[in-house]
């Protein structure tokens, strides 16, 4: 399930210290959409993308779902950074998938990653993967709720839908 899309800051209103300028708009940039209608636009792209694809350069507007910025310490706990933390949130997701699907994927790196605040932080991470059947890498996708020292909630982890390349997971096997 995900959550609900509400407004942070409606264009104007938000102190620019606090909000990094790559997740909005210019407010001066057309077009200019009512606050209104960049709700309906946001609620929209967190609908069609299960909140992993969110193109926030779109919005004036700050909502609850945000870009997570890797360089960042505010999320994670010292000595973790943020990037690390990212990396062993998918890993442990990649985990859960090759155990349950009796797959050999390999992780490579965190591509990109939106979250929103809940009771802890909801994290969805496009990551890349190996697929040993024909050592391509492929994108997968990860939603993880993450709270600091209490267990995290793995809640989903797939091959990223409509990426038009086959994910097989296991390697090729020779017939003799």
């Amino acid at each position: 399930m995900l959550g609900r899309v509400y407004l942070s800051y409606e264009v104007g209103s938000f102190p620019k210290n606090l909000i990094p300028p790559h997740i909005r708009r210019d407010e001066n940039k057309e077009p200019k959409y009512t606050t209104q209608q960049e709700c309906v636009m946001m609620r929209r792209q967190v609908r069609k993308s299960k909140g992993f694809d969110i193109d926030f350069t779109q919005f004036r507007s700050v909502f609850n779902y945000r870009p997570v910025n890797f360089d960042c310490k505010e999320y994670s706990l010292a000595p973790e950074t943020t990037r690390g933390l990212l990396e062993r949130l998918s890993r442990n997701s990649l985990k859960n998938y090759n155990k349950e699907w009796f797959t050999e994927y390999e992780f490579l790196n965190v591509v990109k990653a939106n979250s929103y605040m809940c009771s802890g932080r909801m994290y969805f991470i496009t990551f890349e993967v190996r697929d040993p059947y024909d050592n391509l890498p492929k994108l997968f996708q990860a939603r993880v709720r993450y709270y600091y020292d209490v267990t995290d909630d793995y809640i989903l982890c797939r091959p990223k839908p409509n990426q038009k390349v086959k994910c097989v997971g296991t390697a090729k096997t020779h017939k003799r």
